[in-house]
């Protein structure tokens, strides 16, 4: 693409319409969805000053709050959009509508610091902004969607901070960033990780320059580096407690109260219809539906991922890596770095857990995808008419053809494998993986199929966004005839 007016231009498009869609029927339903009876109840228990300390046994707890094993950032920002809006689903989902928005913001200037060319940066803002779970993550008041944001933040501020100049005011926001994000959940954490990790990959190299001056001037940084993500980030979340001790809580009450957030959060053992382990999430094998209306007409809200983003991330976060290590590039190691560091530690858990935790994740995912269609396309110029054409094809495709579609998957997905063998099904699903490894190594070999690959790759990202078009229905809560409920549930595992 050549003009970086149109691109920006699209850009602007694309995140007007996404917030658009963030705030249709946002009031709707009118009462409490999953965990916003939790969260939405508790914003305003800090918005009225209900956090002071109870009986002599459970003199640690916050007041009246019940989500009281997170810490206090995502309840405080909930609790703004009450103190503006009032006590109504407006006034309690606003803020997370708000901050999906700004993480879509972030996307394309986060994928571009990734060296990723205009367009593949675009086609990355696509790519997330047709993501079901962030949709409905930034239409629900729970905490997930603001990890996300501090999340994509920190490391976004963490490559600012690298790649101009290093200068120490870039560490401090970064720092504060994820500083935000652990105070807003302790998983937030993974973006101090991440940011950590991009230090390390992008650190200087100096070709010639002994071993002990290099290591020195690691030691001279140290300090710094502990200072802005290790001793900031503790003082913010420190401080999300602020309206805790103001209420007459003391230090050795905080003090238990961690305790018992440790015990919670690592050893939660609650039965739940919609808990899955964490190794499932990025297959989208488990959505959580946060509202469901039955019959004569269906409406719903669910918290899935894009399936078409999510299948085709994992290939891709795989063959960047094999791809990045071979060549020794650390720009092609990042996208696939981040995606393992923000989610691979998931699975390590134990406890009670949810498919909505691959929130932060999310913009990796896309991103991730976007630098291995580049990477396959080659470094050619696109012209941007052709891969308009191609990408809205693909998003008209999908669109007018998915009740055909939506038939075959359920047959293929559902009903076809209780009628055959388990490795009939494995084999099918191999023979289908083995296709499409095929043509990305034909692509890779025969440079004369880049071509025709650079605008199938548009066509596919137009064809995940015809999806998320087709799926909306059932994250905005529109009714819906149960037979069209039907066609949209591939798997048994959906409902």
């Amino acid at each position: 693409m050549n003009s970086r007016r149109v691109v920006l231009a699209l850009v602007g498009l694309t995140l007007v319409a996404s917030f658009a869609v963030r705030l249709a029927s946002l009031g709707y339903p009118g009462e409490f969805a999953f965990d916003e009876v939790y969260y939405a109840k508790d914003a305003r228990a800090i918005l009225k000053g209900h956090l002071g300390p109870g009986d002599a046994e459970l003199a640690w707890e916050p007041g009246i709050e019940i989500s009281w094993p997170h810490p206090e950032m995502g309840k405080l920002a909930i609790a703004a959009g009450q103190a503006i809006l009032g006590f109504h689903p407006w006034g309690w989902r606003i803020a997370s509508a708000i901050a999906g928005t700004i993480l879509l913001a972030l996307i394309y200037p986060l994928a571009r610091r990734l060296r990723l060319p205009r367009a593949w940066a675009l086609a990355a803002l696509l790519l997330a902004a047709s993501d079901m779970l962030l949709i409905a993550q930034s239409r629900i008041a729970t905490l997930d969607i603001f990890v996300g944001v501090w999340t994509v933040l920190c490391i976004y501020l963490a490559l600012v901070y690298v790649q101009s100049g290093r200068r120490w005011w870039w560490l401090v926001a970064c720092g504060a960033a994820g500083g935000m994000a652990l105070g807003t959940k302790w998983s937030g954490a993974l973006a101090l990780v991440a940011a950590i990790a991009i230090l390390v990959v992008l650190h200087r190299r100096e070709p010639g320059r002994p071993l002990s001056d290099r290591l020195l001037d690691a030691f001279a940084a140290l300090p710094l580096v502990i200072l802005c993500l290790v001793v900031l980030p503790a003082a913010i979340y420190f401080a999300s407690y602020t309206l805790y001790f103001t209420h007459g809580h003391t230090l050795p009450q905080w003090w238990e109260l961690h305790k018992q957030m440790w015990e919670f959060n690592m050893n939660l053992q609650a039965e739940h219809s919609y808990a899955s382990r964490a190794h499932t999430w990025i297959f989208d094998a488990r959505p959580v539906w946060y509202y469901y209306e039955g019959e004569p007409l269906v409406r719903g809200i669910i918290a899935m991922g894009n399936p078409l983003l999510w299948w085709a991330s994992v290939p891709a976060t795989i063959a960047l890596l094999g791809v990045a290590i071979a060549r020794r590039d650390r720009r092609l190691l990042l996208p696939p770095l981040l995606v393992v560091l923000l989610y691979l530690p998931w699975l390590g858990t134990t406890r009670t857990s949810f498919l909505y935790y691959m929130t932060p994740v999310v913009p990796f995912m896309a991103i991730a995808l976007a630098s291995a269609l580049a990477l396959l396309a080659g470094s050619e110029h696109i012209r941007c008419r052709w891969a308009a054409l191609s990408f809205a094809a693909g998003g008209l495709a999908m669109y007018l053809l998915w009740h055909p579609l939506g038939s075959a998957a359920q047959a293929v997905f559902w009903s076809g494998p209780l009628h055959v063998s388990r490795g009939a099904a494995v084999a099918a699903t191999g023979l289908g993986v083995a296709l499409v490894l095929a043509a990305a190594v034909a692509t890779l070999v025969l440079p004369r199929l880049r071509g025709v690959w650079r605008y199938l790759s548009w066509a596919y990202v137009g064809v995940v966004g015809g999806t998320a078009a087709v799926f909306l229905p059932i994250v905005l809560a529109r009714p819906i005839t149960l037979e069209h409920f039907y066609r949209l549930m591939w798997f048994s595992s959906w409902i």
